[in-house]
């Protein structure tokens, strides 16, 4: 029951219409004075619209603070009887619209020692931000979407005049995002336990035609931790799948993929994988009938690959391959751009052609010692992926054949709202922030939602 509901409503109906009329009387003096357009009216508009939203702010929380449950909070959890602590205490929630200011009694629990306001937690205003599930989202939303927490305040200040602290903003799009890779975990360690529930295996006679296409990569970020060997930088590893049915070819290399999933983790790959696993279970796998995997040359991807998906069809990212040659060049040509030009351009044409074994030898006739660490040792690169560069083949049978063709994952998921200058994460923060990324790129933004108001 809310106590003096038709005071309250009456009281808010008369400053409404005032502000209305104000808002007549204004337009009415810009047209007398031959100001009247559609910008100066917006203003104006704007400005009563601000006006009306302080009116519903102050009725909600009127509304809030005039709520009658008789008996429901004088009892602590523990069952005894509690006692009125404090009379008429004022708080504020943040809203979307602004602040609600609430006034209510607070109870003590004497066994417990532990003391709330009446109703807080029947009216969801408990807890230490003392912010609404939809402020949560607006918050966690713009803290994953653009570059900084400083630029999410800047944006929500802009945008709904409301004043975020950046630290809160960290504060509460982390919590969020550490409920969603709670979540996605648990999920990632059941499929990973019970493949025969997550991803049954088909006969091929009954597995649907078409492809499902696993790209995994990684990326180093800048954290808070050291290493043994004192560094910061640890790899952000990260997972793109989607089936060839879910693509929209534009041209040869542009393409829109219209559903996908992504999963990302800030660690091992004994963790990563089980991730990846139930993300392509959730796609399909198992009931497609070609899987195909798209990676760089790193070894933890094949060892998982060959674990996790060992009938996929493996392919070595040509895009790194390509990368990885005309730096390679650089160091064994460093003052002839017209050789190295044409060396990169021979072995890049014979792994296109289908000439794996020719690439591989024109490799062997320049291996150098001594390669410096941020170069890759490109015979062995080559040569360990040999199987996973038959380019004609691939391309023959219409695989894609590089994350190029597709979308640079790392860039848009990762780089662009966690590498940027002077950016220092903590491991959980970046794995959870991470989280949200993904959600937001895989189009999943509703999961996050979901646990916003479950809590």
């Amino acid at each position: 029951m809310i106590k003096n509901i038709d005071d309250i409503i009456s009281q808010g109906i008369s400053q409404i219409e005032w502000i209305l009329k104000e808002f007549g009387k204004k337009a009415v003096e810009l047209e007398n004075s031959g100001k009247l357009t559609v910008n100066t009216i917006e203003r104006s508009a704007l400005e009563t619209i601000k006006a009306l939203i302080q009116v519903v702010l102050l009725m909600t929380g009127g509304i809030l603070s005039n709520v009658v449950r008789g008996e429901i909070d004088r009892y602590c959890s523990c069952g005894k009887k509690m006692i009125v602590s404090s009379r008429n205490v004022k708080t504020r929630i943040l809203s979307m619209f602004g602040y609600i200011p609430i006034t209510r009694d607070m109870f003590f629990c004497r066994r417990c020692h532990r003391g709330h306001g009446a109703l807080d937690k029947e009216l969801e205003i408990y807890g230490e931000h003392r912010i609404t599930k939809g402020m949560t989202e607006l918050i966690t939303y713009m803290s994953q979407l653009v570059p900084s927490f400083e630029r999410a305040s800047e944006a929500i200040k802009k945008l709904m005049g409301i004043e975020i602290n950046p630290t809160q903003a960290q504060i509460i799009s982390e919590e969020v995002g550490k409920k969603v890779f709670e979540k996605e975990k648990h999920k990632a360690e059941t499929a990973y336990d019970r493949p025969e529930e997550a991803a049954p295996q088909e006969v091929p006679v009954k597995q649907k035609s078409g492809r499902l296409y696993i790209f995994t990569d990684g990326s180093q970020l800048n954290t808070r931790n050291e290493d043994n060997k004192g560094s910061t930088w640890k790899e952000m590893k990260l997972g793109l799948v989607f089936k060839d049915t879910d693509v929209i070819k534009r041209g040869d290399e542009n393409h829109i993929v219209t559903k996908k999933e992504y999963v990302s983790y800030l660690g091992s790959v004994s963790e990563f994988k089980k991730f990846l696993f139930a993300a392509a279970a959730r796609a399909g796998y198992g009931k497609i009938k070609e899987t195909v995997i798209v990676g760089d040359g790193a070894q933890w991807i094949w060892n998982m690959v060959k674990e996790v998906f060992p009938d996929a069809v493996e392919i070595l990212d040509y895009y790194h391959l390509d990368e990885n040659t005309n730096e390679y060049a650089k160091f064994i040509y460093p003052d002839n751009e017209f050789a190295r030009k044409r060396w990169v351009k021979g072995v890049l044409d014979c792994v296109l052609n289908g000439e794996v074994k020719k690439a591989i030898k024109l490799v062997e006739e320049k291996k150098m010692d001594n390669i410096p660490d941020n170069i890759v040792n490109l015979y062995t690169y080559i040569k360990n992926n040999e199987h996973r560069i038959d380019y004609k083949t691939f391309k023959e049978k219409g695989y894609y054949i590089g994350s190029g063709a597709i979308e640079s994952a790392n860039k848009t998921v990762i780089q662009q709202r966690m590498k940027q200058s002077g950016m220092r994460w903590s491991i959980n923060g970046a794995q959870y922030i991470a989280s949200l990324r993904t959600k937001h790129e895989s189009n999943n933004w509703d999961d996050v939602i979901k646990e916003i108001y479950a809590a």
